[in-house]
């Protein structure tokens, strides 16, 4: 009884949260005449330790000086090799972005190494070194990526200086040149105002500018087109490049107003649950730059303009916890990787300002474990510092790992569980409903993800390295993105379709002390040749017992056997008719099932590429139970179980 008033509370409370208006969050909030009021006239904002605070950086401690110092040595040598016209042009040619990818990053980071040096050590011997860094970055005619440059056909891509492009690559360049240009324009003056000039100048023409005068650029949300992550990340840099560089007071209020009024298109199509239908592995770029743009707003109005209290802002902040399984695993649906990791010092900033203790333990977590204290974070310049201000206080936190019992989104139709709550042992599940025209979307409705005692046992392969084909209309050729290569039924010979209108319904999810479900109405994610009235998928864990797949189906025509799909890390040996053993590091499952209905056949998939094989290395197998016999009704049952 106790446990059904208590389910009964949480559906209440929830309903209550979910149901709050999150539209235009920020702008609704705080109209223009009040931003106006408040933000900032200078850098009075900026809360980083600056270039003469030489308490902060002489007394970093011996460690991270040294490795900063070296990082700063090792670029006194780099050489400021051009982003050639070809390299650009090797993205139409061949679908090869990091051709230009790859020399682009390297002078940022070196960029970005140089400063830090000087920074620490304080004694100007990197100077004319990072002077050669910023000419080099200025004189680039563009900085945006290949791979975000409009293509015109029959046309090797290449950037128009004439309309300059704001996207993830341009927006970081400019951001790292801004704070260059704040922690160091004294020592670069007395070298020559020019430099300084110069840096102005570039972010104005590459990022100030376009940003200003245009509202065309998909990732801003103006013209309704859906948006991502791209959103708050690129706001999140050119807020930066206007609050550090831009004197008219006029343009500051306009367009920092318009940047808010980006950011809201982003939280307003964010559903009300919190979660992030990209995943994990791009919450840091999507959740995790909201909270930053937030961050930012709060430091540049001296705390005027803070939404930290809204619901919304703690669902998406909670989500990183919620899909954490065991490092280094989280839930990964659609493009997320299954091994991850988080940015301990911005998921303890964040739980600090929505006050949630385990968001910020779980920061704490992370950063004990990656010794904060003891070596230098990664990340942009800002990030690495924000990190340095912080490290004693992320180090001194409680720490804790949020093994939580099992969390619903019912917007997002994502559900986690695990057997044992506060631990890692026995089983852990994710499962998710949904459609199929989720941002970085797989077709993938109504899959799952299956570990045991903290390991992978039944995955979602995520995605191998992108290329012109991951974002083109050849997507779904691409195996990883396919419905036959997850945890899915294969009816009639067909799989899933992709498209907004291929989605499950009636999807529901119940959790109690001892029993986990969770069912799903899958045939509207397949088309009309698939021949199916009906395809009931669900899950159920038994805590303290096991995890049982179920499938009960009608179809208007058996073209042919139903076959159901597996994608296993687990090494797998069927030991007789109808059972199948399992073998991982440190368990031993067996999946068993009907031998008089299905039948297994066991394949093995070469990875062929270095981001899977991050997340799977050797390789994955696949299990395929096809029916004996077709029929135009059935159910299927398969129970995994220590």
């Amino acid at each position: 009884m106790k446990s059904i008033i208590l389910g009964l509370t949480c559906l209440l409370l929830s309903t209550g949260i979910f149901a709050q208006d999150h539209t235009d969050l920020l702008t609704r909030s705080f109209p223009e005449q009040q931003l106006a009021a408040a933000l900032s006239r200078n850098q009075d904002w900026v809360t980083l330790p600056a270039y003469q605070h030489r308490t902060f950086w002489d007394g970093l401690p011996a460690g991270i000086r040294e490795t900063l110092i070296k990082r700063g040595e090792s670029a006194l040598g780099f050489k400021w090799d051009v982003v050639k016209a070809t390299d650009y042009m090797a993205f139409t040619r061949t679908g090869n972005r990091d051709i230009m990818q790859n020399p682009n990053s390297a002078r940022k980071t070196a960029l970005q190494n140089l400063v830090l040096a000087e920074l620490t050590e304080g004694k100007g011997r990197f100077t004319d070194q990072i002077i050669n860094g910023i000419w080099a970055i200025c004189e680039q005619s563009s900085w945006v990526l290949s791979a975000h440059l409009p293509i015109a056909k029959n046309t090797d891509v290449l950037p128009d200086i004439a309309n300059p492009v704001v996207d993830l690559g341009s927006a970081d360049a400019g951001a790292l040149l801004a704070w260059v240009h704040y922690f160091l324009r004294p020592q670069l003056d007395k070298v020559n105002p020019v430099i300084a000039g110069r840096i102005r100048y570039e972010v104005r023409r590459n990022i100030l500018e376009p940003y200003y005068k245009r509202t065309d650029f998909w990732w801003m949300g103006f013209n309704d087109r859906p948006v991502n992550n791209w959103n708050p990340w690129i706001n999140y840099n050119v807020l930066q490049c206007i609050l550090l560089l831009e004197d008219d007071p006029q343009l500051r209020v306009k367009n920092v107003y318009k940047a808010m009024q980006s950011i809201d298109k982003f939280t307003n199509s964010y559903k009300a649950d919190g979660a992030c239908d990209e995943g994990p592995s791009y919450w840091s770029h999507a959740g995790g730059k909201y909270f930053e743009c937030l961050e930012l707003l709060y430091h540049a109005t001296h705390g005027k303009v803070d939404i930290f209290s809204r619901p919304l802002v703690s669902n998406i902040g909670n989500y990183i916890c919620n899909a954490y399984i065991n490092d280094p695993y989280f839930v990964n649906f659609a493009d997320a990787s299954a091994k991850g990791g988080i940015e301990p010092g911005m998921v303890y900033r964040f739980g600090r300002a929505i006050k949630d203790s385990v968001m910020s333990g779980f920061g704490a977590f992370y950063g004990q474990k990656e010794h904060m204290d003891q070596q230098p974070p990664s990340g942009t310049i800002e990030a690495v510092i924000t990190d340095l201000v912080i490290a004693k206080e992320v180090m001194a936190y409680p720490a804790k790992e949020p093994l939580i019992d099992s969390h619903w989104y019912p917007q997002t139709e994502v559900a986690v569980a695990r057997e044992y709550p506060g631990s890692q042992r026995g089983f852990y599940f994710a499962a998710k409903g949904g459609h199929n025209a989720e941002s970085h979307n797989h077709n993938d409705v109504g899959s799952f993800i299956l570990y045991y005692n903290g390991q992978p046992c039944l995955v979602d392969a995520g995605v191998g390295t992108y290329t012109r084909q991951t974002f083109s209309a050849d997507r779904y050729k691409i195996w990883t993105m396919q419905s036959a290569y997850h945890n899915l039924p294969l009816i009639n010979g067909v799989q899933q379709q992709d498209g907004r209108n291929f989605k499950a319904s009636g999807t529901s999810f119940s959790s109690t002390p001892k029993l986990v479900t969770f069912n799903t109405e899958i045939a509207g994610a397949y088309p009309a040749a698939a021949k199916v009235q009906s395809w009931q998928r669900g899950y159920r864990l038994a805590r303290g017992g096991s995890f049982v797949i179920t499938d009960a189906y009608k179809l208007t025509e058996a073209i042919q056997p139903q076959s159901l799909h597996f994608l296993t890390a687990c090494k797998v040996t069927e030991v007789s008719p109808g059972r199948l053993q399992l073998d991982e590091k440190g368990f031993t499952l067996t999946m068993q099932f009907d031998p008089k209905k299905l039948k297994a056949t066991i394949e093995h998939i070469d990875n062929n590429d270095p981001r899977l094989e991050k997340s799977w290395p050797g390789g994955l197998q696949r299990i395929l139970l096809d029916e004996v016999a077709k029929g135009e009704k059935g159910s299927l049952r398969v129970e995994v179980k220590p």
